[in-house]
């Protein structure tokens, strides 16, 4: 097996590496194919010398190539993981600080900061899928590149690309915490888990079948790095009847946390300006000759447990597991009162033909009309870029529930256009 690793040169690959040898060990992965750009060299050598002396460690004969060469690095490829980011820190820096500037939030995933985000990333998903095609036609493809879920989105109903999964670490944070209030494992819980990528929600959590939901309301919480943390009042989620996705606090709690980003940005700076304080001393670390295991720094750097989350999922998909594992796939009948089109993130089993999602029965209405305006959003954005036409990105910025308002839409695009033009090939003013 063959993992190629687009994005290679990001200081989340050692956590990779660390799951290849150990949750993937029974897979025979023989090479790890880091691929990054020219750019990236010098981080990319650290990185892949770091690897080397994991991998010599654990005695493991795995290979780990390094390669600015797209071609070269997919060609034979089993699994594709994508961790790429197109314009690194500096351009989530934009994506985070202009919209502030028109007092609108200001994130990489969310809003119209993952609006741009998307639309940097989907020139290099063609790259990537018409490589795939040509020289390892069986790839899985994994995307972990933000934003998941509307980039598997893009890959499913535009490139027609089904050999693709979307994930997101939210999902097991969840699982994790579930387990932890119930004092029992993981794989004893499924959750009525539906939504978008970064926009879902938990209607039922079932410990070997017994509904527990009624034990969570005012104990359930999970809190991210990457975010402001905002508590919500006593009794909401239980009025709401639903747990809730961290990343709903932009939509439920707009202002507070718009004043919290402002704050920050004042004070600590943005989340793009901290990680890149944060890198450089990471960086370091690795490039210690004699290091050999993950320093504990690596966790302020957010993305917990995604090593766990992807060789688990790969593991499971090679082996024909059958497990439940929470992806971005499409719908199919899952959620049956939303369209079988839609690219979801919902718990699915896994099969060697690829997921099978579960059926949920239907979704609540308080989160269908959150799902359908954002998914159109998604659609509209998508439609930007294929059509290379921004009026259809200003139509997405005016119906997200987080966008500005038509005043001041002219200034926020030509903002956002101006810092991301290099990336943005065809798509003008």
């Amino acid at each position: 097996m063959k993992i190629s690793v687009v994005g290679g040169g990001s200081t989340y690959t050692p956590e990779l590496i660390s799951g290849v040898l150990t949750i993937g060990k029974d897979l025979a992965v023989s090479e790890i194919a880091l691929i990054d750009i020219p750019e990236s060299a010098a981080k990319l050598e650290t990185i892949g010398r770091f690897a080397d002396r994991m991998a010599a460690a654990a005695n493991s004969p795995l290979k780990i190539t390094r390669t600015f060469d797209l071609e070269e690095g997919l060609r034979g490829a089993t699994v594709v993981i994508n961790q790429f980011r197109v314009g690194g820190l500096e351009a989530r820096g934009g994506d985070e600080r202009i919209p502030l500037e028109f007092g609108l939030i200001g994130q990489e995933t969310t809003g119209i900061g993952g609006m741009m985000k998307a639309l940097r990333t989907f020139p290099v998903l063609d790259r990537i899928v018409e490589t795939i095609r040509r020289v390892s036609p069986e790839a899985w493809l994994v995307n972990f590149t933000n934003p998941a879920g509307l980039n598997t989105e893009y890959l499913h109903n535009t490139l027609g690309f089904h050999r693709s999964i979307g994930l997101c670490n939210v999902p097991i944070e969840f699982l994790m915490r579930a387990a932890e209030l119930l004092e029992c494992e993981r794989n004893e819980i499924f959750l009525k888990y539906y939504g978008l990528n970064h926009l879902s929600w938990v209607e039922k959590v079932l410990h070997n079948t017994v509904d527990r939901t009624a034990d969570f309301w005012d104990s359930f919480r999970v809190k991210m790095k990457n975010n402001p943390d905002i508590e919500y009042r006593p009794g909401f989620l239980e009025e709401l009847g639903l747990l809730v996705n961290p990343y709903l606090d932009y939509y439920y709690n707009t202002r507070r946390m718009l004043e919290r980003e402002i704050e920050d940005r004042d004070g600590k700076g943005t989340r793009a300006q901290q990680i890149q304080r944060l890198e450089p001393e990471l960086l370091a670390l690795y490039d210690d000759p004699g290091r050999i295991e993950i320093p504990e720094e690596l966790s302020q750097r957010g993305g917990f447990m995604y090593s766990t989350v992807a060789m688990e999922l790969i593991r499971d998909l090679f082996t024909d597991a059958g497990t439940t594992h929470i992806i971005n796939t499409p719908n199919g009948s899952a959620v049956d009162n939303l369209p079988r089109d839609y690219v979801l993130e919902i718990p699915a089993r896994i099969t060697a033909a690829g997921p099978v999602p579960h059926t949920l029965g239907s979704a609540s209405p308080v989160a269908i009309g959150l799902i359908h305006t954002v998914k159109q959003f998604e659609r509209l954005t998508i439609r930007a870029h294929v059509e290379k036409d921004s009026r259809y990105a200003k139509h997405a910025m005016l119906i997200h529930p987080l966008g500005p308002d038509e005043a001041a839409l002219e200034d926020v695009w030509t903002a956002l256009l101006e810092a991301n033009r290099p990336f943005l090939p065809g798509l003008e003013r």
